[in-house]
């Protein structure tokens, strides 16, 4: 079962003015470094950062070196032809844990960066299913048949720059950060990190009050507030009070 795209919920959180983070864990499908077989899950992870002038910065990864989904494709495609592109080194493994190439071979993505991606797939275990009584690979290596009944779980946080220091100041600094990284010499003739067009377009409606929110009568304050004073404490004082809690712990059947 694939998770989503949790990078649309923390965005969805930075458009509100606060910081989002999101990860989940899931049954094990991605070698752990060191360990033969399947032992965690290629967990996801997704956080985005509210700024003044542009869209949020959102960042949307796994743990995995390639996603399973890439590795069914280029199987499938090598059954197709009888004779498939290799995939890439150190990004696939056997059923045992053996690096592979050929798509034929492989059933399983290695962790990004080693010990590293799997290592925090191990943390995202811990912090979304035993901190919340609902452990997902203790009970998949138990005896318990029903421990291998297919679970997910995730925490999303949303943390309130105001809480630490003066909001406008930091989605100013949220703007400039970036735009230092930019700044530098581009490298190979590329240059990567430009938001997606889809959040810069949902941020470009919300922010002209023409995307629901479910508070519409609030977002609509908001963009009236933002169009005379486009600050930051103005537009929380319209929106009010806040309906997120500090964190939320949710299982995904």
């Amino acid at each position: 079962m694939h998770t989503g795209a949790i990078g649309h919920y923390v965005a969805r959180i930075a458009e509100e003015g606060l910081i989002g983070l999101g990860f989940v864990a899931g049954m094990p499908n991605m070698a752990y470094t060191g360990a033969k077989g399947p032992a965690v899950a290629t967990g996801p992870l997704a956080v985005a950062v509210p700024a003044r002038a542009h869209a949020p910065l959102v960042l949307g990864m796994a743990t995995a070196t390639i996603a399973l989904g890439k590795i069914r494709q280029a199987k499938a495609k090598a059954k197709a032809k009888a004779n498939g592109t290799p995939l890439p080194e150190g990004a696939a493994a056997t059923a045992d844990g053996t690096p592979t190439t050929d798509p034929a071979q492989a059933v399983m993505p290695l962790p990004l960066g080693g010990a590293k991606g799997s290592g925090m797939s191990l943390a995202f275990e811990l912090l979304t299913s035993v901190l919340v009584g609902a452990p997902i690979l203790a009970a998949f290596r138990s005896e318990d048949p029903a421990g291998r009944k297919h679970r997910q779980n995730a925490l999303f946080t949303a943390l309130d720059p105001a809480a630490f220091d003066d909001p406008e100041a930091f989605v100013g600094a949220v703007d400039t950060t970036p735009a230092a990284v930019k700044g530098l010499p581009v490298a190979g003739g590329r240059r990567g990190g430009v938001p997606p067009r889809g959040a810069q377009r949902r941020h470009g409606r919300r922010a002209r009050g023409t995307e629901s929110t479910g508070d519409t009568e609030g977002v609509a304050r908001a963009a009236g507030e933002r169009g005379q004073a486009g600050s930051h404490a103005a537009r929380a004082a319209a929106v009010g009070p806040r309906t997120l809690r500090p964190w939320a712990a949710f299982r995904m059947r």
